[in-house]
């Protein structure tokens, strides 16, 4: 339809070639939602018959309530689909619609639009999986259990020590999330090809479903900085997420056993009938993955492109859906099995009490009773491990060496702020939780 006056007809083999029809199916709502938008503002401006207007605005409600005619459609993007469409039904009486409009500030829009839309289901279910972690670090936090660094155990913990960690990376997501939602947020209407329109628009008001106005019309035509921050973010989030499942993986391996998963998201083997395979959570490690892949891909796509519009713009558009997507999937995911599991207490203490995880502690209260250097003491100790058979020999020697017996209960009880001591978790938790009404408030 457009390329018929200047270069003719197009075979469909490079029509298909070109086309982004496929991709559009994902944006075909906010794309119809954004040309009422721009109707009503024409409408505004009196420079669209009444009538004419109600017309057309009867048939994009119609395809806003049912989008699939317009894949039927051989076209270059569903920006032409709709036009085809609209003059099938109303003649010339259509050619109203795209006067002071561009695909360019248009198809900008509709991306935002599924951004904000995608960010703000993305926000919610952090906030979901928040509360749960809050609840369940409550509810744990006398359950002891190692920490680890390297995946070696290293000092003793608590099970809601570590379910507050997750809380924490995800209230640092949230907050990250909201400051690119607000950048997101802004519309590109009426910002023309790349240099506006001659068509008395007011932007403000043609800003419809979005809070702000992207203003240089350069910029709000030919950007796609707003998918590049939201799918980096996402992509940083799914390797977060990636890792945490990991840790499910291990941990509910038999060598562990720290873990009691729900069903539902265990597989089994089609062979072995006593597999119990973490399936969600592998799938969730992988997705870490695919989201490096497909944010590469969309950087790649972006990188090295001249100022303006350019067609492969487009291309990118899949991978940031991919990306949005996926990772909101992970997310409501992960969710649902920390809600489900449950630690097992016993098998979480034995490991803390089968390796010489006191040392540290033991080392710090020699330094501080005696005021000898940390350094010093701290190797006495080494060798105090290395050449006990056991760990319980170890603590015996250590005791007899130093006159210090500490226990596990004693080694969680750490006097700073973030440690795994139970009274200062309650601080925590508490912070946490005002942090929680503060972000749930911002998201309305």
């Amino acid at each position: 339809m457009y390329r018929e006056a200047l270069l003719g007809g197009i075979d469909s083999e490079n029509l298909s070639y070109i086309s982004s029809m496929e991709e559009d199916e994902e944006i075909a709502g906010e794309v119809i939602e954004l040309l009422l938008v721009h109707l009503e503002e024409l409408e505004r401006a009196e420079l669209i018959p009444g009538e004419k207007a109600e017309r057309i605005r009867a048939e994009l409600k119609s395809l806003l309530s049912n989008p699939a005619p317009l894949f039927e459609i051989p076209a270059e993007d569903v920006h032409e689909a709709i036009e085809l469409y609209l003059q099938k039904k109303l003649g010339k009486n259509e050619g109203y619609l795209p006067l002071g409009k561009s695909r360019n500030d248009h198809v900008a829009a509709a991306l935002r639009l599924k951004t904000k839309r995608l960010l703000r289901e993305q926000l919610r279910e952090l906030l979901k999986a928040r509360f749960m972690l809050v609840e369940k670090a409550e509810e744990y936090k006398d359950v002891i259990m190692p920490a680890f660094t390297h995946l070696q155990p290293a000092q003793p913990s608590t099970f809601s020590h570590y379910l507050l960690a997750i809380e924490e990376g995800l209230a640092d997501y949230t907050e990250a999330m909201t400051a690119i939602l607000n950048l997101v947020d802004k519309s590109p209407l009426g910002a023309g090809a790349v240099g506006g329109t001659s068509v008395p628009l007011n932007r403000e008001s043609l800003r419809g479903p979005f809070s702000g106005v992207v203003v240089n019309s350069i910029y709000a035509t030919s950007s796609r900085d707003f998918l590049a921050m939201a799918c980096s973010l996402d992509a940083s989030l799914a390797v977060f997420l990636s890792r945490i499942a990991e840790d499910a993986v291990v941990f509910t391996t038999p060598n562990f056993d720290y873990l009691e998963l729900p069903n539902e998201h265990l597989a089994t083997s089609s062979m072995m009938p006593q597999k119990r395979n973490p399936a969600t959570m592998e799938i969730t490690r992988a997705w870490g993955g695919e989201a490096i892949g497909h944010l590469t891909a969309l950087l790649s796509i972006l990188k090295g492109l001249p100022t303006g519009y350019n067609l492969d713009m487009q291309e990118a558009n899949k991978h940031a859906f991919a990306i949005l997507k996926g990772t909101l999937r992970a997310l409501k995911t992960f969710r649902d099995l920390f809600s489900k599991l449950e630690p097992k207490g016993e098998k979480l203490e034995r490991d803390a009490m089968l390796f010489p995880i006191l040392a540290t502690d033991i080392a710090e209260k020699v330094a501080i009773s005696t005021g000898r250097p940390y350094r010093e003491v701290y190797s006495e100790v080494a060798t105090l491990v290395r050449e006990s058979e056991s760990v319980e020999e170890f603590y015996a020697k250590a005791a007899e060496k130093f006159g210090i017996e500490v226990h596990l209960a004693e080694g969680i009880k750490k006097p700073v702020l973030g440690s795994p001591n139970p009274e200062k978790i309650k601080e925590v938790i508490a912070l946490a939780k005002e942090r929680l009404v503060r972000d749930s408030k911002a998201m309305g």
